[in-house]
């Protein structure tokens, strides 16, 4: 077999390896795409955060692409509050303060897309951008 024929091109957000990370709490944090990966230019990660769990309030230089896939939250972000579930989207401009909180009884989970230089596990892996 080639290596094209080897290589996985579908599967389960929860079938991917866990990334480690800092420790955010009950974190769970998966690569789906990004450099190597299917996506050179972004990084979309999939999160899964236990009950009661939210993210720093933080800010930084490049923007967010938010997809709820599961459970709810309350996110802040250019100081207004948003109640989101499964199904909402949200948009974290650059330089901007914000936080995640689940506020379900169950995971929250959801996709967050970055550019690559905005995930730290590939700037590890990868070298400075």
């Amino acid at each position: 077999m080639d290596e094209a024929t080897q290589k996985v091109f579908a599967g389960r957000l929860e079938d991917l390896p866990v990334i480690p990370t800092a420790d955010h709490g009950g974190t769970e944090k998966r690569v789906v795409f990004g450099p190597g990966q299917f996506w050179d230019d972004y990084v979309a990660r999939f999160f899964t955060t236990a009950p009661g769990a939210k993210t720093p309030f933080h800010a930084h230089d490049w923007p967010h692409y938010v997809l709820i896939t599961e459970g709810s939250a309350r996110g802040m972000i250019m100081g207004k509050v948003y109640e989101l579930s499964a199904g909402s989207w949200a948009h974290v401009p650059p330089n901007t303060e914000h936080f995640f909180e689940n506020t379900g009884e169950g995971n929250l989970s959801f996709i967050c897309i970055v550019p690559k230089e905005g995930d730290l596990y590939w700037l590890d892996q990868q070298g400075s951008c």
